[in-house]
């Protein structure tokens, strides 16, 4: 039986794949532009805005699920070779680096590649799987299917541990018509072993990002386990038993039900889609030890751990070069460009998602430092879910002194703005070509000197 292409078994909307495009991009000097897609993708994506929002959310839905494998599928998916494809990214790169990163999906660890100049590689990808018979407001059916059918994806691949995530909160258009098994490696898989050997200058350090964040889950087996909700708008409490937040997002949704139907959670593991898996990282530690190379963990308690240290050594930066540093751009999820960020002279601040934490995070960074400008991008997920930060909230960030906008959101089609994952990349002005790099013991000094601070 002929294997699953990698390119078809990982969805290319997931943080990962959308993260490694931008790493790609930015060593060739080129702006993550329309998610890394044909700008032929942005015509369909303005277009979907003179559409009624139902029909919008529709086509949401359906080109998601395009890019779902069946069932059947999973048998013949080889993680191995998608390794190989990840690393493929790189193929016609310089031969060698000053450093790789390695480790969970990060959206402000994709600028510190991009100034230094290094490649990343993930640890979790995602593989859609449909499956029409899904109800968002019933995780402990999709429990139920994914015992079903994710032993033989286990059985090939036994160097995986697969995290079955359920969130219908801010995924809930998303998952209608599928579900998501997120794949974590739990040692170096030989294509990344093989990168290592070959693309690593001698001595050159190898930066683990580890974020540690936890969820409560129900273990379905030794190397599987379902995660109920995500990381984002809700608490794992509030996903697992329910708050009057949950019950008023779902009255607005039509549900029949005031809280979700989610299986009791048994065990903590690593969050499905940001959290770091820590075998992963003891074997990176074995095979540095013997090739010679010293490893740097970065460690985040949470997504924006990094954030606000990655904003400041952009101002650092920006003021070394006598550049004004006082223009901030606050990306969402995927909607970020490492280049054009750089050119540009902005300051980038990453959110995970356009949700409450988020906007404290942002917050809190303008009460310490003082900007003229705050650009915000705001990721649509389609669906108002509990937790949500508003545009209105986002404007709000005025009180800090800055002039805030909101360059590629419709407000009034928020947050079924989809047309905002195209005009995201004009909204960052073009640059004049110039691209800070900064080399990779620095800025790991830089790193530990914000974490001592």
């Amino acid at each position: 039986m002929s294997t699953v292409s990698p390119s078809r078994a990982v969805a290319g909307f997931d943080s990962a794949t959308a993260m490694l495009r931008a790493v790609s991009l930015a060593l060739r000097g080129k702006r993550f532009a329309v998610l890394g897609q044909s700008r032929l993708m942005s015509a369909p994506l303005h277009l979907s805005n003179l559409l009624p929002e139902g029909l919008r959310t529709q086509l949401y839905r359906i080109s998601g699920t395009a890019e779902g494998v069946t069932p059947s599928m999973l048998s013949s998916i080889d993680m191995q070779q998608v390794a190989s494809w990840m690393t493929g990214h790189y193929e016609d790169l310089p031969p060698q680096y000053p450093g790789v990163v390695i480790g969970s999906s990060n959206g402000a660890m994709t600028h510190l590649c991009a100034a230094a100049g290094i490649p990343w590689l993930p640890q979790t990808m995602l593989v859609p799987v449909r499956w029409p018979g899904n109800d968002p407001d019933r995780p402990v059916l999709a429990a139920q299917f994914g015992a079903e059918v994710a032993d033989p994806l286990l059985a090939n691949n036994p160097d995986v541990v697969l995290h079955h995530m359920h969130d219908g909160n801010q995924d809930r258009l998303m998952i209608d018509l599928m579900t998501y098994f997120r794949l974590k490696w739990l040692r170096l898989p030989r294509a990344y072993e093989e990168f290592l050997a070959t693309r690593l200058m001698p001595g050159a350090p190898i930066v683990l990002v580890d974020c540690e964040l936890s969820w409560p889950v129900t273990r379905i087996g030794d190397r599987h386990v379902f995660q109920t909700g995500a990381y984002g708008g809700l608490r794992p409490d509030e996903y697992l038993g329910g708050s009057p937040r949950v019950a008023e997002f779902l009255a607005e949704q039509g549900s029949v039900r005031r809280s979700f139907d989610a299986p009791a959670a048994d065990d903590h593991a690593p969050e499905a889609e940001w959290g770091f898996e820590p075998s992963l990282g003891v074997d990176i530690d074995r095979w540095a030890a013997a090739h010679g190379h010293p490893v740097h963990r970065i460690t985040l308690a949470d997504p924006h751990g990094l954030s606000a240290a990655v904003a400041d050594m952009h101002r650092e930066w920006l003021l070394a070069a006598d550049r004004p540093a006082d223009r901030l751009l606050v990306e969402s999820f995927v909607m970020l460009d490492p280049v054009g960020v750089n050119q540009a002279g902005l300051v980038p601040f990453w959110t995970a998602f356009p949700v409450r934490d988020a906007l404290h995070a942002v917050a809190g960074h303008l009460r310490e430092r003082r900007y003229r400008d705050v650009d915000v991008l705001m990721f649509p997920h389609g669906v108002r879910s509990a937790g949500i930060a508003e545009p209105e909230d986002w404007l709000r960030l005025r009180e800090h002194g800055a002039a805030v906008r909101l360059p590629a959101t419709d407000v009034a089609r928020y947050p079924a703005d989809f047309a905002a994952l195209a005009a995201y990349s004009s909204a960052i002005p073009r640059g004049d070509d110039r691209l800070v790099r900064i080399g990779v013991r620095k800025i790991l000094d830089q790193l530990d000197h914000a974490r001592a601070t």
